[in-house]
This record gives structure tokens, sequence and C-alpha cells, in this order.
């Protein structure tokens, strides 16, 4: 006789239900001895662990313990010996639990409404808040080299330190020569001014289109930063003289569906032909580096003469440098020093002075989005302290949510109290009663989640305006993605469901089935603590709203030193209009309605150049400062004050190289009687014949940095209209006809100066635009959850209520009676919230070289929006129970 596999049988023992095991072990048994004389023994007892196997159901897992328990131990079953427990993980106690569950929800209509809504609100808001974050923080992580990839920067500190993010021409080439660790160098440098590039189709008009984002660039840039050719070769694209590479978009624009290779597009600035030799996918993830055309380099070389692009101190190229394999940056950077020693050498400064004064770091790709704010940048970077802001605020809406999710389930925790002592009676365990409230909280949560897709949807458009960003609904579906949502939808489950679910299956049986409730609970002290935080966070968003909306009340209305209403910009474009432009500012003021013509290189807002200015006979203590180039109308027709000396003449041969000084240049100069003193800058000698007064032409981010201005019209490249009355538009239509006429074929580009000072601050607009938003929905959700409870305080006093007006008791007293406990717990709050809240906006003013001050009426304005809020909330509910007719309150069960 052969016998089966013992741990085949003794894997039965383990999954078989107790009941069953005798009857299915004979069976197999008697199979097994048959097989062996059918098909042989090693065959039948593979078959025999198959059918064991097979036993592995859920119907037929072993249960291992009993329903109950008698004196002497388990209670038995009269037919099938020890009776187990029933399975909690059945398909049929599943399905149970989802009926409940589900008639629970439609029972509990407002409950259920209250606690969905505010949990899809709030992950509603957090899947925003999230895409937003990890935008912000995946910026330049697409590229294939990331982590080898680093930008040159530089660092004055002899007089004001100052970290420059363009550096010299050959500083990456040099750097490659002398550092092995160094791979590739990649460069850009972007032209100034911004090109205006013309294409004429044939047998068409020319189209001419004004293109601010575009660098010159190396060949090594293709490789370094991954471009994606859609049509041209890669290899060659940028190496040859006269080549510029397109994006799609740019392609579109200019040639529409015809294939742009080989095409030639005039730059009318230089009247330079340059061809068409690639057109480029944009990339497919946020990166600093945004251009809408690139020029081979080798163009920039072939007309730029060679001290320009070997000079050691001009900050006028963007050097990228790719390590090798295996190379990190600390290498390169323990070799800098001995680098720069010998790279500024070549300028006359000793070794000394070059370790003293400069400095020259390396800077991660991935680092330059939320962590640079350099000079010269390539365009406006975040702030990781906005990431951690937008972070702390999607896990406060989150908790707001799941905070109203527990108080809502612990108030209606007593309306299933004999549920819960019924399913005790019958041997339900604490285990099992808190999986199956954890399963409820799952299902809820779940719901919330499927409304808040929606809601979501919605939204991407609305939000993508107001915080300037292009996300999209398929971005959730990533893979990544879907498993942060899955995680999430769990823990929200876990964390809003966990301590309802205890508190829960704690209920005593026996006063469960009585009804009876514990009036001073330990849950009603945590209600009350979870509603303090709830409101807590809502002051606290309330009170930041305020003062960031203060901050930027002060950025319109602070006085710039300077007059910008009504001013408008035209653009000088190019050599025709440059060598029209006394006549064409005559024709300008010729129109009663502009009051004043001035020309300017720089507009205010925009980055004003620096370079080194020295009184005459004293260059050892030349000073870097802030250049503008104007003519004799520029400070009147802005209105900046005069402290000392006199405006720019009209230009005559003596008047040449004249200059203005602030008075913070003044000061940087150390000058007490800087009037008719004689200084160099460039090579040119001025006379200082005035002092301004400091006027901000930057940000109010920074104090207002030392000023020369110099009189020398011909290197101006704006035009200012100082206008008057209510008919812009018929004033731009003069401009552009008077433009059109005089100059021909030139492209009529403008803008208002104010509209452009108020662009500075569009980083902190959108971030304050935001707050408020989130802000409101998290009143909203505190007052969902305010809005539930109250509604459950008063049906739980419904007959108190009665007796009262039956005793008398007024409407009034009435409502104060059952608002005053949460009135109280809300005030509670304001006072804890407002310390936090004063910390936390402190330090972000501190940003600001010009921060508002934290005032009394904002604390009391918090205080009253929030307070009025909690009273309306309150107030429907409780007057809703004081006027019910006392009848009916005394009749409710």
């Amino acid at each position: 006789m052969h016998t089966p596999p013992r741990f085949a049988d003794r894997l039965l023992r383990l999954v078989c239900a107790p009941h069953r095991l005798e009857e299915v072990q004979g069976d197999l048994h008697e199979e097994f001895a048959w097989q062996v004389q059918r098909i042989g023994l090693r065959r039948a007892r593979w078959r025999y662990w198959r059918d064991v196997l097979g036993f592995m159901k859920p119907f037929a897992i072993k249960r291992t313990t009993a329903v109950g328990m008698s004196r002497r131990g388990t209670v038995h079953h009269p037919r099938f010996g020890e009776y187990p427990y029933a399975n909690s993980t059945t398909t049929a106690m599943l399905s149970n639990y989802f009926t409940i569950a589900w008639r629970n929800v439609l029972r509990y209509k407002l409950n259920s409404t209250l606690t969905i809504t505010g949990l899809a609100l709030g992950l509603a808001c957090s899947l925003l808040i999230i895409l937003h974050v990890r935008e912000e923080l995946t910026y330049d992580n697409g590229f294939s080299k990331a982590d080898r990839i680093f930008r040159i920067t530089s660092e004055n500190i002899d007089k004001k330190s100052r970290q420059w993010a363009a550096t010299s021409p050959i500083l990456g080439v040099e750097m490659q020569k002398a550092i092995p660790a160094v791979q590739t160098v990649a460069r850009f440098h972007r032209p100034y001014p911004d090109r205006v590039f013309s294409y004429a189709p044939s047998g068409g008009a020319p189209k001419l289109f004004e293109e601010k984002s575009g660098y010159y660039a190396d060949s090594t840039v293709v490789d370094v930063f991954d471009l994606s050719f859609v049509k041209g070769d890669p290899r060659t694209a940028l190496k040859q003289i006269d080549a510029i590479v397109l994006t799609e978009a740019m392609a579109t624009k200019y040639f529409g569906n015809e294939d742009p290779l080989g095409k030639r597009i005039q730059d009318d600035l230089d009247k330079r032909l340059l061809t068409v030799t690639g057109v480029i996918k944009p990339y497919s993830f946020p990166t600093h580096l945004q251009f809408d055309y690139l020029i081979s380099m080798s163009t920039f070389y072939s007309y730029t003469d060679k001290n320009t692009l070997e000079n050691r101190g001009w900050a006028g190229f963007y050097n990228y440098v790719l390590l090798n394999n295996g190379a990190s940056r600390s290498d390169v950077e323990a070799r800098i020093p001995e680098f720069m020693v010998k790279f500024y050498e070549a300028k006359g400064e000793t070794r000394k002075e070059i370790l003293a004064t400069r400095r020259t770091p390396i800077q991660p790709i991935t680092d330059i989005h939320l962590h640079s704010k350099l000079e010269k940048e390539m365009g406006p970077n975040s702030d990781i302290t906005y990431v951690y802001v937008f972070s702390i605020a999607a896990l406060f809406i989150l908790l707001l949510a799941s905070v109203n999710f527990i108080n809502m389930a612990t108030a209606q925790a007593f309306n299933r109290m004999k549920e819960v002592g019924v399913r005790k009676a019958l041997g339900a365990r604490k285990g099992q009663l808190i999986r199956q409230f954890l399963g409820e909280s799952f299902i809820l949560t779940l719901a919330a989640a499927l409304v808040a897709f929606g809601l979501f949807r919605l939204a991407i458009p609305f939000y993508n305006e107001l915080a300037a960003k292009t996300l999209r609904f398929e971005q959730l579906l990533t893979a990544s993605n879907t498993v942060l949502l899955v995680l999430l939808i769990g823990l929200i489950s876990l964390i809003a469901g966990f301590y309802p679910a205890l508190f829960i299956s704690n209920f005593d049986p026996v006063n469960a089935l009585k009804g009876k409730k514990s009036q001073f609970s330990s849950v009603t002290l945590i209600r009350k603590g979870l509603i303090v935080f709830q409101f807590s966070v809502s002051v606290f968003m309330i009170f930041s709203t305020i003062v960031v909306y203060r901050q930027m009340k002060f950025f319109q209305t602070k006085d710039l030193g300077f007059d910008q209403d009504q001013v408008i910009a035209v653009k000088l474009y190019g050599r025709d209009m440059w060598n029209k432009a006394d006549v064409i500012q005559q024709e300008f003021q010729k129109n009663s309605a502009i009051t004043n013509v001035a020309r300017i290189s720089t507009l205010p807002g925009d980055r004003f150049g620096t370079d080194m200015l020295a009184l005459l006979g004293k260059p050892d203590d030349a000073t870097q400062l802030r250049f503008m180039w104007a003519d004799e109308h520029t400070l009147p027709l802005l209105q900046v004050g005069m402290k000392a000396g006199r405006n720019f003449v009209r230009k005559t041969e003596n008047a040449h190289f004249s200059l203005i000084l602030n008075e913070a240049a003044a000061k940087a100069l150390k000058l007490d009687s800087p009037i008719g003193q004689k200084a160099v800058s460039l090579g040119d000698t001025g006379e200082i014949v005035g002092i301004v007064r400091d006027f901000h032409f930057a940000s109010l981010h920074t104090t207002v940095d030392p000023l020369v201005i110099v009189q020398h019209p011909g290197q101006a490249n704006y035009f200012l209209l100082k206008t008057k009355g209510n008919n812009l538009a018929e004033t731009l239509q003069f401009a552009q006809s008077t433009l059109a006429r005089l100059s021909p074929g030139s492209l009529f580009i403008y803008t208002f100066l104010d509209e452009k000072m108020a662009r500075l601050y569009d980083s902190e607009k959108r971030v304050g635009n935001i707050l408020n938003v989130f802000a409101l929905f998290a009143i909203l959700i505190s007052c969902l959850g305010l809005f539930g409870l109250s509604a459950y305080a008063a049906q739980i006093r419904t007959k108190e209520v009665g007796i009262r007006k039956v005793l008398g008791a007024t409407v009034a007293g009435l409502i104060v009676l059952l608002s005053g406990d949460f009135l109280r717990l809300v005030l509670i709050a304001i006072v804890l919230a407002f310390p936090l809240a004063w910390w936390a906006t402190s330090r972000w003013l501190q940003n600001f070289a010009y921060p508002t001050s934290i005032e009394w009426w904002m604390f009391a304005l918090t205080s009253l929006v929030t307070s009025a809020v909690a009273v309306l909330t309150i107030s429907f509910q409780s007057i809703r129970a004081a006027l019910m007719n006392p009848v009916k309150s005394l009749r409710s069960e």
C-alpha cells in the first residue's frame, strides 16, 4: 500500500475546515490509491498535490476559532464536532459589509453627503497642489544626463557680493582644458537686443515677428541637452555659419505646412540671412531652458571681434559643463581655485587678489529652477519656499477633510450602538468590527475620490490660468501617479476611519443594546480638539491671505520715485528707425495727446546692465554700477526728482557723455561733492552734472542699486511717450502710422510702463491668488464639518429644546444655548492659531527689501471673518431647532 505525500496531507489539514476534513481526506486517499494503479506512483503523487491545492479556496479555508466559549472551552456542533468562527474575509461577509455600508449612506444622507463632499474637495485641492509641486520638483530632471550637467557661475566678492549666472565666453572652454573631469562644454548666448525676423514667401509680402526667446548655441547642446529633431541632421545642424534651428511652433508660424529645411529667414537687425537647418520638438518635461530658436555659435563668432570673444570679465555666456561618468562635483570644485588663478592672471590680477575676490561655483542643472536667483538668469525662476508652502497647504487640507470624517463618524456612531451590541452578542470580535468600519471608511473615501477626479478635471483650466501652469488630467494616469493615488486613498481611509472604527468597536455590548451613551466619553474631548484644529488651520490661512494681499497692495501703491502712469514705451526697431530717431521723436511731439517724448536704453523693470566706473585718476577705485543711457527728456518725463546739480542739456558736442548719478551711486563712490567731477567708464571720460533721488527702477524685492545715467540717445532702444486724456487707442494708432510712414516695413512694438512694473510681482501675485482659493476651500471644508456636527447636536437635544420652549425659553436664548459650545471652540482656535500665523508670515515678509508691517487690525479682521463664518454655519441648524414646534420636539425619538 502506497501512502500520499505527508506534506500534502499536512497542508490539507491547515486549509480545510475541520468539519469537512475527514470526508475530504478519505475521498482523496481513495482517489490516490486508484490513480496509483492506473497511472503509477509518481504521477499519482503529483495529482494528489494538485487536488490538495485545489481546496485552497475561500469557502474551504480553515476557520480557526469558535463562535463562543462554554465552561469547558469551545462550543461544539452536534454534527460536525468543533464549530469554527465565521471568517470576516469571505465573499459573503464582504458583501454583507458592503450592503450595510451602503444602507448607512442612504439612511444618514446629510452625514454621508457632508463627509463625501468634504473629502472630495480636500482630495481635489490636494491633487492640484501635488501635481503643481511635482512639476516644480521635476524641473530639468528629464535630461538623460541631468546628474552630470552643471552650470558655471561666478561671484565677485570684493565690494558688493554679486553672483552671476552668465560668465565669460571662454570660461567653460578653458575649464575643459584644465580639468579632465569636464567632458563637454555647451554654451548659450542671448542676442541683444531681441531679434526681429522676416520671411517673404514667394510672391507674398514679408512676415515680420519679434522673437524674444532664442540663443546662439554651440553644436554640443544637441547631445548635452537631448534636442529631439523632427527635421534636419542633429550632427551638423548647428555647426555651419548662418544656421538656425527652429521649434515646431516657430516653424509653423513662419512656414505653415511648407517644409522649412533650406528656407531662409532674415535677421532684420543685422540684415543676415539665416538658413533653417533643423526643426526640433519642444521638451516634454519642465525645464529652465526656454527658447524658440537656436542660431549656430559660429554665426556669432563670424562677426564679433576677437577681444570681445576672449574677454575674461564679460558675463555674456551661459556655460554648461557635462562631467565624465564617475566624476563628482566635489572633484571639479576642488580644482577650480587653481584653475581660476591661471584663468584670471591673464587680466593682470595677482593670485592673492583672485582667491580673495572671486569664486566660480558650479551649479547642478536641477537646482536652477528652485534654488537660483542669480544676476542675469536666463529667465525668472521659482522658489523652493513656495513648494514648502503649497505642500503644507495640501497636507492641511487633507487633514481638514479627514478630521471632518472623524467628527462625523464618531458623532453618528451612537446611532449604531444597537447594531454593534447585537454583533458583539453574536460573537463578533473587536478586530472584525474594526475591519468592517475601516471598510466602510474605504468605500466612502473611494466614492469621494471619484467625485474628486471629476472636480479636478473641471478645475484644471481655471487652476492653470491662476497659477500659469500647463497641468493636464492625463498626468494623473501615469504609473507613478496611479500608485501615489492608491496609497493616498488608502492612507486617508486609514487616518479618517481608524479612530471611529476603534471607538465603535469598544462599545460595551450590554450598554450598547440598552442605547446608553456616555456623556463624558473621551470621544467628546477628541471631537472638540479636532474642531479646534480645523479652525486653527482656517484662521492661519485667512491671516496669511490678508498679509499676502497687503504686501501685493503695497507693491501696487508704493511711490517708486518716478511717474509710470500713461507712459507708453515704443521699441526702436532696426537700424532704419535708429537712424531716423530724431525725426520720429519730433513727429511724435506734434500730437497734442503726447506731452513729452524721450529716449531710453532700458525700461524700468528690465535688468539694467553693469559696468565699472572710476573717478578720473583713480582707476584702482573702480566700482561696478548699473548703467542707463538716455536723453535730456527722460528724467522730466519720468518726473525723477533732482537732488543736486542739473539735468542733461540738449545734446551738443560738449554734452556728450555727461553723467547723472543716483544717491546710491554717489554713496558707493564715496563722493561728498560729486558735481563737476570727472569719471571714466568704457574708455570714455564724462562729467558728473547731477544727482537724482533714488527711484525704484527694479522690483521692490531688493533695495535701490547704484545707477549711472549717461547722456547718449544713440544707445537708446525705446521711445517713451507720456500721454494724457483717455484716447490711448487713438494715440497708439497715431504712433503706429507715424512709424509706418517714416520707417516703412518697421514693426510696431509697444508696452505700457505701469503694466511692465506690475509684472515684476507676477510670482507673488499668483501665489497670493492660489492661497486665497485654498483658504476659501479650507474654510468651506471646516464649515461642512461644523454644519454636520451642529445638526447632530441639535438633533440629540430636540426634546431638551421642546421642554425649554414649553417652560418659556425664547428663540434667541435657545440659539445662544445651541451655538455657545461651538463658538467657544472657534475662539480657542483663533487664540491658538495667531502665534504660528504671525511667525510664518513674518518669515515670509523677510524675503522683501520693503516689507509691510503686521498690524493689530489684521488679527481683528481674521477673528471677525472666522467668527462670522462659524456663526452663520451653526445658526442655521440652531434657528431651525429653536423654531420647531415643541409638540413635535417632545414626540421625537
